[in-house]
């Protein structure tokens, strides 16, 4: 296991900028569970003076105690804040202290568990902001959840802290980069294979051995009895929902290839139209848990619309573990990893290869062509689909094939695609295009030598490729500054 913080360069930048400003800040952080909210704000704040305090769900005035003692252990015990018993003057105290601490960050996480039991915490907060936002206090309050509606909904129009954000900062998942960086060792299939296990949640990725193989991480952490991971879709959803056998069973549905509202109305009866389902299928969007997707040449027709698992490790935990939960249950994981899952894995990772590609597509194109993508997508017709399409910001257009096989991708892939993007409606009026192939096991001499000719211009993509990127030109030493 590891606790190296890893990634979120982008997110501590701005987390940081923002608390960096010299003026009050109100953040406000969101995003689902296990996905490392609280590690990384505590990193964003490891510089500065800080109270961070988690919120449980115990009764309000439990947890203001709590909150007071998590203060006190900045600023000191004493009569004042001891003999305090309401959340508003609680704030104004610690607000005063800025004045000594410059800097102070106060980060209330879970947040929607202290409003739960205290529903006018919200408005509390609204009339102490007001006051401190026009001031030249360089205090800052961080409010973070897990619960998405919640937190979004906070800043809604018709709700106290609307408009009062400085900042709001949506937490997702790690890129398939950054979760390939905690297993350094592996072979880059292998960390592709990682990815599509346990996905780009740190708290799944923080769980594993590098130093063991993946076989045995998936035994050891989801398929033995008593794992960390055997239960986490059923925790995961009933921290969230009510009626957590429907949704369990839309999401095997979704699993099992059924990725079209049609198709989840025909595995799951209780549903008897796509109406009575679509709040099902938002609430499911809403979570993270997943996503909706159109062919880039669609309109804006229901039928055109289709759902995936946004999320490797679900994908791969009803594809893999619920079918075979009696057998694990038995106690017979090593047998399960054996003869259900290895000899199936490869065929599995055909579509989240797909989706790694295409986030490959969106992240890092800039590493081989003029510019980075504006929008990468699929098409998908009668007669064929494109794993990847887009456009570049310079406007020309890419499309791309995606191939985890175990034989090297050959003319005859290229020779497609072409014909494929010839006949969609996708980018018919560009003439600049870029082909994109991406294969598990390399590509066959005919097809590098056409990629070289420069007379289509051709990119091919194999897992060291996706993992480390073009080599790294020499970096020159910069001169001393005398400024």
């Amino acid at each position: 296991m590891t606790g190296t913080f890893i990634g979120r360069e982008t997110e501590l930048e701005a987390l940081r900028r923002e608390l960096g400003r010299g003026r009050p800040s109100l953040l406000v952080v969101l995003g689902r569970r296990r996905v490392g909210k609280s590690r990384l704000l505590i990193e964003a704040v490891s510089r500065r003076p800080s109270i961070y305090y988690q919120a449980t769900k115990v009764a309000a005035s439990m947890s203001l105690a709590l909150f007071k003692a998590e203060a006190a252990k900045v600023l000191g015990s004493g009569a004042v804040l001891d003999g305090i018993s309401d959340w508003y003057t609680t704030l104004v105290h610690i607000e005063q202290a800025a004045a000594r601490l410059p800097g102070l960050t106060v980060t209330i996480d879970e947040f929607p568990y202290l409003c739960e039991v205290d529903p006018s915490l919200p408005s509390v907060i609204q009339k102490f902001w007001d006051q401190v936002r026009p001031t030249r206090s360089t205090f800052n309050l961080v409010l973070c959840g897990s619960r998405i509606s919640f937190m979004e909904d906070l800043l809604a129009e018709r709700n106290p802290l609307h408009g009062r954000q400085s900042l709001k900062l949506d937490v997702g998942s790690l890129p398939y980069r950054d979760a390939a960086r905690f297993f350094p060792k592996w072979s880059s299939e292998d960390r592709l294979r990682a990815y599509a296990v346990f996905g780009g949640i740190p708290f799944y990725l923080n769980l594993c051995d590098p130093t063991a193989s993946l076989g045995a991480n998936i035994v050891d952490l989801v398929l033995a009895s008593g794992a960390p991971l055997a239960d986490e879709p059923d925790t995961l959803l009933q921290a969230e929902l009510r009626d957590v056998t429907r949704y369990a069973t839309i999401l095997r549905a979704i699993a099992d290839g059924c990725t079209r509202s049609g198709d989840i109305i025909g595995r799951v009866r209780e549903f008897p139209s796509a109406s009575a389902l679509s709040s099902y299928l938002d609430k499911l969007q809403e979570l993270r848990l997943i996503r909706v997707v159109r062919s880039l040449d669609a309109t804006e027709r229901e039928r055109d619309r289709r759902y995936y698992l946004d999320d490797p490790f679900l994908a791969f935990w009803f594809q893999f573990c619920l079918p075979n939960i009696s057998a694990l249950a038995a106690g017979h994981a090593d047998q399960v990893w054996r003869h259900a899952i290895a000899p199936k894995l490869d065929e599995y990772m055909g579509e989240l290869f797909e989706w790694i590609c295409r986030d490959h597509a969106r992240l890092h194109l800039q590493e081989v062509l003029p510019a980075p993508a504006q929008l990468v997508g699929q098409i998908w017709s009668r007669d064929f689909d494109i794993d990847i399409a887009g456009r570049l910001l310079d406007g020309s257009m890419l499309y791309g094939e995606c191939k985890w096989w175990s034989t090297p991708v050959g003319e005859n892939v290229l020779d497609h695609l072409v014909a494929c993007s010839q006949a969609t409606s996708w980018g018919k009026d560009e003439a600049r295009r870029h082909y994109l192939l991406y294969s598990r096991t390399g590509f066959t001499a005919g097809l590098k030598r056409r990629a070289a000719s420069g007379t289509v211009s051709v990119h091919l993509f194999s897992p060291d490729n996706l993992l480390r990127g073009p080599p790294r030109k020499p970096i020159r030493k910069a001169r001393p500054s005398r400024g």
